[in-house]
């Protein structure tokens, strides 16, 4: 039994945890019936706290300045008794462990941030952000690093990490339990998306797309499902394209109510600008709901672009808007997508995931 502790900025219990938090939880309370798991992580109400949830212990800790307090708790606390570090990139940015930690590691990298970096901050921050986020990967050049996708290995590859030290792990996806539902079954005209309102999950640009597609179906219908601080300037644009009566923001909404819209949905969009993978999309793909998103680094890994739903050029709205209205009319063309969706999503399993994983933690541990 190996003592692996984990640094990840966010824990399962976050409420605005994403993929990356639950990727860990999900891999590693699978590897807990065989290994002592500590995950460390801020806390999200501010109070420290040890919890254990599915034979993971999380350790949250209160404050702010996590970047430094999280890896100086880890070195004075808990790497005497530890045998495996996990350093989590779950905002884009690692723990540069490599700095300070001399025990084995293993660097999970979800996708890199590059031009998100312009959406996110103001420059000239964003610019610094862009120029040293390659040179802060090459710290990782004799590091194992596990990646979320083919498109984050590339990337990786570019900011000088060999290929050799790279491990491809794409996430699972939770089984619904539910059959996938019927095109008759389905509302027609409906659309579903499952995504954290940032300005570079791309909704904006899809809005644009939605219009396009109004031309011809006046009655055509978005529901968005999620929340964030960019709802506040998305709500604005609805307005200002005049869509308010086509589109509708469900705020947060619970697993069951999740997989029951993909399911009611005739399509489902994912417009993000960049992702790790995408576990939106196979979660929609679950339900047998082909999905419409951009030709960009993780949609491209997540939608078999023609076989399990369609990827379109970055960043041509005319071209999203095709893709959409395909999926509206080509019932033919939809049922195919259905199937090959639905097979897609369920070659995605949490436990195959685990297992592979797993094979990288027995063999970074035996390295001498």
């Amino acid at each position: 039994m190996a003592r692996i502790v984990v640094l990840s900025r966010r824990s399962i219990t976050n409420p605005v945890a994403g993929g990356a938090g639950r990727y860990v939880h999900e891999i590693f309370r699978r590897l807990a019936t065989r290994h002592s798991i500590r995950v460390l992580s801020g806390s999200a109400n501010g109070n420290s706290s040890v919890d254990e949830i599915d034979g993971v212990t999380y350790h949250h800790f209160p404050g702010t300045f996590h970047r430094v307090l999280l890896p100086f708790r880890y070195i004075t606390k808990f790497a005497k008794n530890s045998d495996l570090l996990i350093d989590n990139s779950d905002v884009g940015i690692p723990w540069l462990s490599p700095l300070y930690s001399r025990l084995p590691r293993i660097t999970i990298i979800h996708q890199l941030v590059r031009e998100i970096f312009y959406d996110e901050l103001p420059r000239p921050i964003s610019d610094l952000g862009f120029a040293l986020e390659p040179v802060m990967y090459r710290l990782y050049c004799k590091s194992k690093i596990v990646a979320a996708s083919q498109s984050t290995a590339r990337d990786l590859t570019f900011c000088g990490i060999p290929r050799r030290n790279i491990d491809v792990i794409e996430p699972g996806c939770t089984d619904p339990g539910l059959p996938p539902t019927s095109l008759a079954a389905r509302f027609p005209r409906t659309i579903g998306c499952v995504s954290r309102l940032m300005k570079y999950k791309g909704l904006q640009l899809a809005f644009k797309a939605l219009s396009r597609v109004m031309t011809r179906f006046p009655d055509v219908t978005l529901l968005i499902a999620g929340s964030g601080p960019y709802q506040p300037e998305l709500a604005k644009m609805v307005e200002n394209l005049r869509i308010s009566r086509n589109v509708h923001f469900l705020g947060r909404i619970s697993e069951p109510s999740k997989f029951k819209l993909y399911g009611q949905t005739r399509l489902a969009i994912y417009p993000s600008y960049r992702e790790g993978f995408g576990i939106s999309v196979i979660e929609a793909n679950s339900m047998g709901t082909p999905v419409v998103g951009w030709d960009v680094p993780g949609s491209r890994d997540s939608i078999l672009d023609g076989t399990t739903g369609l990827l379109a050029p970055f960043p041509d709205d005319f071209a999203f808007a095709d893709r959409i209205h395909k999926l509206l009319t080509d019932d033919h063309a939809w049922t195919n997508l259905s199937e090959n969706a639905w097979k897609w999503a369920r070659y995605h399993s949490w436990d195959k995931s685990a297992k592979d994983f797993e094979k990288v933690v027995e063999s970074t541990l035996a390295e001498p």
